[in-house]
């Protein structure tokens, strides 16, 4: 089992993915945004992938504290 990380934002999705052990993530791409099916899709793929079964979903802010 291992958990996914979505950092969304407007134009790209940031994904990264954990370890077996769950005590590190590594990133693993990022998504250029074009359709919300295409994005779903590729998420998808990577699910299956790398055998994730929960999700971490961010919300990107700048280091000044404003929404990213």
């Amino acid at each position: 089992m291992r958990i996914m990380s979505l950092d969304v934002g407007d134009r790209t999705v940031g994904i990264a993915v954990s370890d077996e052990l769950l005590f590190t993530a590594q990133g693993v791409e990022t998504i250029r945004r074009k359709s919300y099916i295409n994005d779903l899709g590729r998420i998808k793929e990577l699910c299956r992938q790398f055998e994730t079964t929960k999700f971490v979903v961010g919300l990107p802010k700048n280091m000044n504290g404003t929404m990213g």
